[in-house]
């Protein structure tokens, strides 16, 4: 499975401490193998957000990363608190 980072992402991750980057990288890491397997499924803390297809992964206790998944591609959109994350919502 592919994954593709979007510029907005990208930006979100640039403003993230060294060490949320570190875990950001982790979870991206992990995702596709991740969401092949129900178990690791959970670990990670995926869950379906939106109707239109926007899923969402915990990076440690305070960061979410957002994503959207197509047949064998994985696209991150946004990196953020529950906060960032909660407006980025109110705008689709």
């Amino acid at each position: 499975m592919r994954v593709a980072l979007t510029e907005r992402l990208q930006r979100d991750a640039r403003a993230l401490a060294p060490e949320q980057r570190d875990a950001l990288l982790d979870v991206i890491l992990a995702l596709p193998a991740g969401l092949a397997d129900v178990h690791r499924h959970a670990g990670l803390g995926v869950r379906k957000l939106h109707a239109s297809g926007i899923w969402e992964a915990r990076v440690g206790l305070g960061v979410r990363v957002v994503f959207t998944r197509a047949e064998d591609t994985l696209t991150l959109v946004r990196a953020g608190t529950h906060d960032d994350i909660r407006r980025f919502l109110k705008t689709l």
